[in-house]
């Protein structure tokens, strides 16, 4: 069950992925209708500067007494991720995987109806590789989940949105968005958008000027 008090203990850690919860949130609530959660993140969530979202599935999986698994390929990631799982969610069933995340999917032998893709870091100036990665893992997982599931799918911008990118020698740039929509779900959102698939797009939110996730239930 979703609830709000799952949404108002995330917002209690962070409020750094304020607008993407609240939209995440209103699409579970109105959609979503299992009672067990088998959740999978890829990217594991370690650092609050970021926004952690994997601790609000996180708690909606540990209140339905289901499962969360979180991947990434990075060991000093996973490390991080554990300890920021034990420290807000000590009763979290989760299972913690080093691995390149398509690897990891195309070889998972359960069903889960709740999934975050969040890996490979998105690069707005050259963002080929990260979408890629993200349909491959898309393509990975799509197949093993029931009707009615959810992928979720972050860092996304529309066109028309401008983004004030940062760069790790400190200088930054603004980047002007002239495509439909730039992002790690992209490849995804146009295949949904423009075929006959058994996923569709549900939510408000798909907003010029904000970073969004796809939000996707298969039908």
């Amino acid at each position: 069950m979703i609830t709000i008090d799952q949404l108002n203990y995330y917002l209690s850690i962070t409020t750094k992925r304020e607008k993407q919860v609240l939209s995440v949130y209103n699409s579970l609530k109105d959609n979503f209708k299992f009672n067990k959660i088998e959740c999978i993140e890829t990217g594991a969530s370690q650092d609050l500067e970021d926004g952690c979202f994997g601790l609000y599935l996180g708690k909606i999986a540990e209140e339905s007494n289901g499962v969360f698994i979180s991947i990434d390929i990075d060991e000093n990631v996973i490390d991080k991720s554990k300890l920021l799982y034990n420290k807000y969610l000590p009763n979290l069933n989760i299972h913690n995987y080093i691995s390149d995340s398509v690897e990891f999917l195309k070889n998972y032998k359960g069903s889960p109806n709740l999934v975050h893709l969040d890996s490979y870091d998105l690069d707005l100036k050259n963002p080929i590789n990260s979408m890629l990665h993200c349909w491959l893992e898309f393509n990975a997982i799509k197949d093993k989940m029931d009707i009615g599931s959810i992928v979720l799918i972050d860092d996304n911008f529309l066109k028309g949105t401008w983004v004030e990118w940062n760069y790790t020698n400190g200088e930054s740039e603004i980047i002007n968005i002239n495509y439909d929509i730039i992002g790690k779900g992209s490849l995804i959102y146009h295949w949904v958008k423009n075929y006959n698939t058994e996923w569709c797009i549900i939510g408000d939110h798909y907003h010029i000027g904000e970073n969004i996730k796809i939000i996707l239930m298969k039908k």
